[in-house]
């Protein structure tokens, strides 16, 4: 937990291994703690080009170009990279002794195999979507629904009713698996420090999670109105326009609550429109009294008319008509000359 100077700007991921710490900075990995394996020995691969980081109990993995790249230890042969992880993989997760990799919708995992968190059951050979690892269990998320496989004596791969549409993300723990659906916390699993008992906080507008050894980690951002599982706050910072009265909630939830700020029915505020037509008449008023304000210079080609055609030549002649303010001595004199242009 003491954290390099590389590390004080810059990172934009960050990862944990059980004893050890790995950030992303720019496309190049960082590393420090606990590193009598070599978790925290950087190799030149992942010095550049990198996209993505994950860890293990004693090991460090990291996504480059497709390929996935891993270092540390290697007891179980999780690092020992299987072809089939060379290219096209789009995810990584670690569990403590063996690597995940997402390639084609298909789960991909190596290394101890103990409890079977290697052997990839047939409804996770497609249209996996996201991986996420345990202590000794592997979790997938597929149409909204989570498959775990390996270690189940505490019930962390015995996937409840409730799990199994609708969910958006998924994250593990070392005995116990976590869900986020409709921006609700669920947990199953080892229970014996509450890790799978979710307070009230944890039930509603909930954005991220993440498992520890014991715990359960939610990230809960402000009001999530259209119970997307994405924050107002994240939304709007993302596109302004989905809050065009400022009110931080998004202009679709506050219509909803109240249609009558919305009488024209267009999905925008009413006091947002009528600031808008107010700009533009402030506009228009300003073009008029421009405009006036020119043809105030006078009948400047002799026609006894003062229009478009005087202001065409004032303009060209002499630029802007002189403001009201311009003293008397000065102005007939700009007005009645024939000044050439210059050009």
């Amino acid at each position: 937990c003491t954290i390099p100077a590389s590390a004080n700007s810059g990172v934009s991921a960050i990862a944990g291994g059980s004893f050890h710490t790995i950030a992303l900075k720019g496309d190049a990995v960082l590393a420090w703690g606990y590193n009598n394996f070599g978790a925290c020995t950087i190799p030149a691969s992942a010095n550049s080009g990198v996209s993505a980081i994950a860890g293990g109990e004693y090991h460090t993995i990291a996504l480059k170009d497709g390929a996935v790249l891993a270092w540390g230890d290697n007891y179980y042969g999780q690092c020992t990279i299987p072809d089939s992880a060379n290219s096209g993989v789009t995810a990584i997760a670690g569990g403590d002794y063996h690597t995940i990799a997402l390639k084609n919708g298909e789960v991909l995992a190596w290394g101890s195999n103990n409890f079977g968190q290697c052997t990839i059951p047939a409804s996770a050979n497609s249209g996996v979507s996201a991986i996420a690892g345990g202590y000794l269990h592997t979790i997938a998320l597929k149409d909204g629904a989570v498959l775990a496989w390996g270690y189940n004596d505490f019930g962390a791969c015995t996937i409840p009713d409730a799990a199994q549409s609708g969910v958006t993300a998924i994250a593990g723990g070392d005995f116990h698996t976590i869900a986020l659906k409709n921006g609700a916390v669920m947990a199953w699993g080892r229970n014996d420090y509450d890790q799978c008992t979710i307070p009230d906080a944890a039930q509603s507008g909930v954005s991220a999670i993440a498992g520890g050894y014991s715990h359960t980690i939610a990230l809960k951002d402000g009001t999530d109105c259209d119970v997307d599982s994405i924050s107002d706050t994240i939304q709007i910072a993302q596109d302004s326009t989905l809050d065009r009265n400022l009110s931080g909630t998004l202009d679709s939830c506050d219509i909803a609550a109240n249609p009558a700020i919305d009488s024209n029915q267009n999905g925008i505020p009413d006091s947002v429109d009528l600031a808008a037509a107010n700009g533009l008449v402030a506009t228009a008023n300003a073009q008029v009294a421009a405009l006036t304000a020119q043809l105030n210079c006078g009948d400047l080609n002799g026609d006894n008319e003062v229009n478009g055609a005087d202001v065409g030549l004032q303009l060209m002649n002499y630029g802007p008509c002189a403001p009201p303010e311009v003293a008397p001595e000065v102005a007939p004199e700009i007005k009645g000359a024939r000044k050439e242009s210059p050009r």
